[in-house]
């Protein structure tokens, strides 16, 4: 397979899902939700800058991190996003579907003023301290030959 298709068929299934996870949104944040899903992904990074750099605007990066920054702070942007993609994920679940959960935490030894955090019980050091519970659940389906995951959520809470 050529270099360009599959460039380019990448670059069409990034739309399709951006294009689900950002219904029913403006035209301004449909953009930023697609350029953040190619960005994560191009980038292997959450990291604003990191996300601006590969996006390659005729702007100086800070400034698209700026862009990205305040465009994200956007109060009605998470709830739909949220919404589209509980959607997405809701319709793989059957009958059927294995559902795997994990309860878990993340700790944040030196941390002191983060939002949003509190005390958990770290199961790796054996110790109580600062940081998030996290959930993970991961769904997959059983068939004769092949159990394929088809669903996987991750939660900071």
């Amino acid at each position: 397979m050529e270099y360009s298709k599959v460039v380019s068929r990448l670059r069409e299934q990034i739309g399709k899902f951006s294009g689900e996870l950002s219904k029913g949104l403006h035209k301004v944040s449909k953009r930023l939700v697609s350029e953040l899903v190619y960005g994560t992904q191009a980038s292997q990074s959450v990291v604003l800058t990191k996300v601006a750099r590969v996006l390659e605007e005729n702007i100086s990066v800070k400034k698209t991190q700026e862009r990205l920054s305040r465009q994200l702070g956007r109060k009605s942007l998470g709830s739909a996003v949220q919404h589209n993609l509980l959607k997405e994920g809701s319709s793989r679940i059957h009958r059927d579907t294995l559902l795997i959960f994990d309860p878990s935490d993340l700790r944040k030894k030196y941390a002191k003023k983060m939002e949003n955090l509190c005390m958990i019980r770290d199961g790796s050091e054996k110790e109580s301290g600062t940081g998030y519970w996290w959930c993970h659940l991961v769904g997959g389906r059983v068939t004769r030959r092949v159990c394929s995951a088809s669903l996987r959520w991750s939660l900071l809470y």
